[in-house]
């Protein structure tokens, strides 16, 4: 699959489906290519496995016209060239990492791939990569950033702009990145956008401008609903009778997405996960504005919640290694509500293909 040459007109330009998995989690798709193609009449299209808070795998369809139509708006959006080189760190088993391939082909840049999980906690691959291409863009995630800020990784100067998404991003951590020379751009986007919704190049990390392409609402509870050109097709799933298709659009074709968000003219700001608030002695409590002070602390976890008979919900903190005093350090100046009752340390944490901690893998550690 990674030996396709993903910055070719041989690809975009194909009808065929190209379903990108990750070989080391491997997931039941027997029967996929078969229902898309002959059930939907599908074709030149990507798909991508996903998962979502409950850890049930469903795949994301996304026409390569969908992902096409991103990168364009990205590259003018963010004055990204066919000058520009890029460095492919990302895995391609997720639109973070071909969303790059497909801004290069957009626009005629370079990419200089680097096996995603090459990744090393002091970032030297990622620097000897750049250093070897020059390359002047690339796509980090929050974790990627931890490491290289706790490591004080001084950034090549060929850099000029570091994609940051696929988490919250924390001010304290970026202030620090920037510190060491990281030029961060940070990110708000998901695999159903076919990339991103709202980017700042401006050094903005809470409110991001949104790109052109898309049109936003909020519904009742304050989520975010999207709808434009760059749109997936929809989710596949299977079930007891067999692979189903739903487009996870209204007939307006509005997408609601599960990201609590605060809208301004046309700026976005993520509050959290409308499923990542939980109940403590009454109280709602977000899980994700949590696990972002972890990374302001300069660690690499995150906070979950286990069934409390008392408080309904206990909160932990997981943290990457043994720290002295974590504890006390976490809590210092929280609400009681909260506060982590303990701290339990796993190393390595388990995380997704593309570097993200996987919460769901987390909890079922624990």
């Amino acid at each position: 699959m990674e030996a396709i040459d993903l910055n070719s007109p041989a690809y975009w330009e194909s009808a065929a489906i190209d379903i990108r998995l990750n070989p080391k989690r491997p997931v039941d798709s027997a029967g996929l290519r078969e229902f898309l193609e002959g059930d939907c009449g599908l074709c030149s299209a990507v798909v991508i496995a996903t998962s979502g808070s409950s850890g049930t795998v469903k795949f994301v369809v996304l026409a390569k016209s969908a992902l096409l139509a991103s990168a364009r708006a990205v590259n003018a959006h963010c004055g990204v060239t066919a000058d520009d080189i890029w460095l492919g760190g990302l895995s391609t088993f997720h639109v973070g990492g071909l969303g790059i391939f497909a801004r290069a082909y957009s626009n005629g840049a370079s990419v200089h791939p680097m096996a995603w999980d090459a990744w090393t906690c002091d970032g030297a691959a990622l620097i000897a990569a750049v250093n070897e291409s020059q390359a002047t863009m690339t796509s980090l995630t929050p974790v990627h950033l931890v490491d290289l800020v706790r490591a004080e990784v001084k950034a090549p100067p060929s850099l000029r702009g570091v994609f940051l998404g696929g988490g919250r991003i924390d001010a304290v951590l970026v202030e620090k990145a920037r510190q060491l020379g990281w030029p961060v751009w940070a990110t708000y986007g998901m695999s159903e956008s076919a990339s991103q919704i709202a980017t700042s190049t401006g050094g903005a990390i809470d409110w991001l401008p949104l790109l052109p392409i898309w049109e936003t609402t909020l519904d009742a509870q304050g989520r975010l609903r999207i709808r434009g050109e760059a749109l997936f097709t929809g989710y596949v799933t299977k079930g007891d009778g067999g692979w189903t298709l739903d487009t996870g659009r209204d007939d307006e074709g509005w997408f609601t997405t599960g990201d609590r968000i605060e809208l301004r003219g046309r700026e976005l700001r993520f509050l959290g996960r409308s499923d990542d608030l939980v109940k403590v002695s009454g109280e709602l409590v977000s899980l994700s504005s949590l696990s972002a002070r972890v990374a302001a602390c300069g660690w690499i976890g995150l906070v979950v919640a286990v069934p409390h008979e008392r408080r309904e919900n206990e909160l932990i903190l997981v943290i990457e290694g043994a720290l002295d005093e974590a504890l006390a350090i976490f809590n210092e100046g929280l609400p009681p509500l909260e506060q982590v009752s303990r701290v339990v340390t796993l190393a390595p944490l388990p995380r997704t293909e593309v570097g993200k901690i996987d919460p769901a893998r987390v909890v079922a550690l624990l």
